[in-house]
């Protein structure tokens, strides 16, 4: 086996190098996110700060703890109830949207539909969101350690502006979408930051829940049929994806 000439010698040194940088350019970038996200989460304005800790209060003290949506959807319901006796706008809201997407040669529709407490305040309406299972939305069957570090952080109750919501959004689903490239996973369309997001925007929901003092509409049991949005009548059929 001959020796490495000087030209040989030089490449690995420099191969070296820039793969090192590679590298150290990735954990400095995921480290980045990792700050950003967590400042963000915890960037609260004193409106948020005083609904989070009467949410969590309240919680505590009724020991109020779910399985499934059904269980979920009777804590919400006690959880407006208690803020509007409290003075607050708060209703429980259900987002629908129409998703489409190409698989092969198919065409996939589905009506997808989410459920979250909108609390409206001030003079400039503006919205507070209360989610009581956020974590869960960025869950990944496959993961890098740096991913599984961001979702760590994420809090199962998130009450957040929109404002502050769409950007822990958009930064949680930019590391996902990197965290799925290299476990070599293809990224559905139900992973885009734009899908995810659908899950809170205004315009797709409709208010079914403590809309009115005194109003006591419940989610209609088949799960089919239509319900009123903003942005008009849509459907309530569902399809499920699974976790990745």
């Amino acid at each position: 086996m001959g020796s490495l000439g000087e030209e040989d010698l030089e490449k690995l040194v420099l191969d070296y190098i820039e793969s090192s940088n590679s590298v150290l350019d990735h954990v400095e970038k995921s480290s980045t996110a990792l700050v950003t996200i967590q400042e963000i989460i915890e960037k609260k304005g004193e409106e948020e700060k005083e609904m989070e800790e009467k949410v969590k209060w309240f919680i505590r003290r009724r020991r109020l703890s779910y399985k499934g949506d059904d269980e979920k959807l009777d804590v919400m319901e006690r959880l407006v109830s208690k803020l509007r006796s409290d003075g607050y706008n708060a209703s429980i809201c259900r987002t629908s949207w129409d998703s489409s997407f190409v698989g092969g040669f198919r065409v996939f529709r589905c009506a997808r539909k989410y459920e979250y407490i909108e609390v409206i305040t001030g003079s400039k309406m503006k919205r507070i969101i209360i989610d009581l299972d956020f974590k869960s939305q960025f869950e990944l069957l496959k993961q890098t350690d740096g991913y599984k570090d961001v979702t760590q952080m994420l809090p199962t109750v998130f009450v957040a502006t929109e404002e502050r919501l769409k950007r822990v959004v958009s930064l949680v689903c930019g590391e996902m979408k990197e965290s799925m490239k290299k476990e070599g996973m293809s990224r559905p369309p139900w992973r885009t930051t734009r899908y995810m997001l659908a899950k809170w925007l205004p315009e797709n929901r409709g208010r079914v829940f403590g809309s009115k003092k005194g109003d006591w509409s419940m989610f209609d049991d088949d799960g089919e049929g239509a319900v009123e949005t903003t942005s008009g009548v849509v459907l309530k059929t569902t399809c499920g994806f699974p976790i990745f």
